[in-house]
């Protein structure tokens, strides 16, 4: 990938003529799929191309780097690393630049999922073993699901309004569950039937689906309301959609694969040592419009002279 930067120009006025140049960072400019690779002895965050090309290794670190998140707009990527001597969630530019932590106080957080807007992150938080909502400027958090419900891989809804997330409650098994962000109200996805283990679940673009991996059986996929249960790819793991929701990744025999809903046909992308973890980036338009706080005079108002 070419380290692309993106120039906007930033008019201030204060009676005088200034002129100052904002530096952006932009996100690629066609769709990329982050994983996470030990092909250089330790767990680093790599990128490729969707068919599988021009993989790239964007951390260095004797840390344990994995868990990547795409933001919506592929401009930032964020991970769960270890290099301050406790799992914790950091922020790093598409590039693989420009890489911090997320919260100032060091906590144990793991499997960072973006909201749509991109202004938060929902996270599994150690201290109490549940789902937790912090802003990426790390500010605040705020648990989201019950105190009686020990939770993890969450994973946002399209509209912003549910989270979707494994309780890993031991004795009811690893059950498929969803919270509103609004009611705090729970409901389970799958009947309470059989015990289960159900780990990485993901919605489908569109919001009409949920993919998980359901343990020693595979991937399957089940409608929002809890209906449709349907079995996709046998022995695989770690579904991922694409931004079109006609395809997906997923993890087989320490490699990835890239799975055509349409001809449910799969293609291996990864060869050698141990490959997962995937996510695949959406390119979006970054906003031309910088916040209303830093001009006095705002870009709409330049943008008509």
């Amino acid at each position: 990938m070419k380290r692309q930067f993106c120039m906007v120009l930033c008019v201030l006025t204060f009676g005088l003529n200034v002129t100052q140049v904002c530096t952006v960072f932009a996100s690629p400019a066609t769709e990329k799929i982050a994983f996470t690779s030990t092909r250089d002895g330790n767990s680093e965050i790599y990128i490729m191309n969707p068919d599988g090309s021009q993989q790239q290794n964007l951390t260095w670190h004797s840390a344990r780097d994995l868990a990547p998140a795409w933001s919506p707009t592929g401009q930032h990527i964020a991970f769960n690393s270890n290099r301050d001597g406790i799992r914790d969630i950091y922020l790093m530019e598409a590039n693989g630049r420009n890489v911090r932590k997320v919260f100032r106080n060091s906590a144990y957080r793991e499997y960072p999922a973006w909201s749509p807007d991109g202004k938060k992150l929902a996270y599994l938080h150690g201290e109490d073993r549940s789902i937790h909502v912090g802003t990426i400027d790390g500010e605040q958090e705020e648990r989201v699901a019950p105190t009686n419900i020990v939770g993890g891989y969450p994973a946002w809804s399209p509209d912003g309004s549910e989270i979707v997330f494994v309780d890993t409650d031991p004795p009811a098994g690893y059950l498929l569950k969803a919270v509103n962000l609004q009611t705090r109200k729970v409901k389970v996805l799958l009947p309470n039937d059989e015990p289960k283990t159900i780990w990485n679940p993901a919605w489908s673009p569109d919001g009409t689906l949920i993919a998980f991996h359901w343990y020693k059986k595979g991937i399957y996929t089940i409608r929002k309301s809890g209906r449709g249960l349907k079995l996709l790819v046998r022995d695989a793991s770690r579904p991922v959609w694409s931004p079109e929701g006609d395809e997906l990744i997923y993890g087989k025999g320490n490699q990835l694969f890239k799975f055509a809903l349409s001809n449910r046909r799969s293609k291996q992308l990864t060869h050698g040592a141990i490959n997962f973890g995937a996510d695949w980036s959406e390119v979006k338009p970054l906003p031309v419009e910088p916040q209303a706080s830093s001009l006095t005079t705002r870009w709409a108002a330049v943008k008509r002279r």
